[in-house]
């Protein structure tokens, strides 16, 4: 019997045979597996992306879903913030101004809806700064209005609503805001107290100085009483509940403003009538209306020898003057007396012709002779020569400043403006 593992009848060759086949088959046998290997990694690789696309799939799904239960809760929130009111009624603090919508008239007051369940009331006192007999004076059902909240419902209190307080405060801001910007504010004159009057400016009291009124002639503070004017604040202070105001600051302006354009409707060359306000040594002021003063210089007054300019026109006394500058820049007027009369040498042969006699006031002595005023402008010449019928050794031995004296016009020099006069030949002639 033969045991097995015996190698005794084992033919070697063979097995080397058997080997070599084995080593030829092997080669085919690697590649084969190296096919399905490559195969095997293709389809886990295949798989995992199969796998990576679902799980993204997945991921967007509950994306989506997670979106839609988001937006779900947030419009079921809108609709509670929405309709909030049924269950969280507004909360109202006191010196807040709230807005009110009215839905009810009634005989002592209305009922406003604040957007709560509950409407409010607000009697009629609460409804105007001014007295009211009704609410329909004030208001109408519909109307959108402002209230501050005085009292908030805290502490077991009611809610109390005023439009008057919220007028109130409205109506300060405005006072300020128009303060600021130095504009103009109506008022009912409603006092006249010590010092001055009360105003009420639409339900706010201001006090107008009795300095700051503007009274002229034949005006009284007390005459102001229950008219409405204009006013400029000069101060406010809500604090203290003071606002005073100025209607002289508001006159002062219109004054300006007609002076200004009554300015410009000034032409020079024209002649205006005015009264003489002022009397100084370098001229005269002259006011032609609308506020304008005009200067006439000294120069202006008269064509003939400069005199005091007292001695020519009085204080109120009405006068014509021409408008010979004006300037727009500074307000300055300059006007004339003399050019609103006729030049004197123009009619000078037809006013005192040759041979006529004349009479004159003696205003200068030189040696040799006198210079005779004939008219404003127009002076003559008597040469010493022509003073008397007898020799003149000095013409003060005839005559002397200011004398009147009356003499024959014996020629005339227009175009050099001499006159010659001659006393001897009156006195030849007597």
């Amino acid at each position: 019997m033969e045991e097995k593992g015996s190698f005794e009848n084992v033919n070697f060759d063979d097995v080397k045979s058997i080997l070599e086949q084995a080593e030829v088959k092997k080669l085919p046998r690697s590649e084969h597996f190296e096919e399905t290997s490559e195969s095997v990694e293709k389809a886990v690789e295949a798989e995992n992306v199969e796998q990576q696309a679902q799980s993204e799939q997945n991921k967007v799904e509950a994306e989506k879903k997670e979106n839609e239960t988001y937006n779900s809760k947030s419009e079921k929130s809108r609709d509670i913030l929405k309709n909030s009111s049924e269950f969280f009624p507004k909360l109202f603090r006191r010196g807040d101004v709230i807005s009110v919508t009215v839905v009810k008239l009634e005989s002592n007051g209305i009922m406003v809806s604040a957007g709560r369940k509950e409407d409010h009331f607000i009697p009629t006192h609460g409804l105007s700064l001014r007295p009211i007999n009704s609410p329909e004076e004030v208001v109408k059902i519909g109307d959108k209005i402002d209230v501050l909240v005085m009292k908030d419902g805290h502490n077991e209190n009611r809610i109390e609503l005023s439009k008057k307080m919220a007028d109130y405060v409205k109506k300060w801001q405005e006072l300020k805001f128009k303060f600021e910007r130095v504009e103009i504010v109506q008022g009912l004159v409603i006092k006249a107290i010590k010092g001055g009057l009360l105003i009420d400016i639409d339900g706010i009291t201001a006090f107008l100085p009795q300095s700051q009124i503007g009274l002229r002639k034949g005006e009284t503070v007390e005459s102001f009483v229950n008219k409405t004017l204009e006013f400029h604040i000069l101060e406010i202070n809500q604090s203290i509940k003071r606002i005073i105001v100025s209607r002289l600051k508001v006159l002062s302006e219109l004054k300006e403003k007609e002076k200004k354009m009554a300015l410009v409707s000034l032409k020079k060359g024209e002649i205006y009538e005015g009264v003489v306000r002022s009397v100084q040594d370098f001229g005269v002021f002259v006011d032609i209306g609308n506020g304008i003063e005009g200067l006439i210089r000294v120069n202006e007054l008269t064509w003939g020898r400069r005199k005091p300019p007292q001695e020519i026109v009085k204080i109120s006394e009405t006068i014509k003057v021409k408008v010979i500058s004006v300037n727009l820049d500074t307000g300055k007027v300059g006007l004339s007396l003399r050019q609103t009369k006729p030049y004197p040498w123009d009619n000078v042969e037809s006013k005192f012709p040759v041979d006529s006699t004349v009479e004159g006031t003696v205003i200068r002595i030189h040696p040799f002779g006198a210079v005779v005023e004939l008219d404003d402008g127009l002076t003559g010449l008597i040469h010493i020569s022509q003073l008397d019928v007898k020799r003149v050794n000095k013409v003060e031995d005839i005559v002397e400043i200011g004398d009147r004296v009356h003499a024959k016009v014996i020629a005339i020099d227009k175009e050099n403006k001499k006159i010659k006069l001659s006393r001897k030949a009156l006195l030849e002639n007597q």
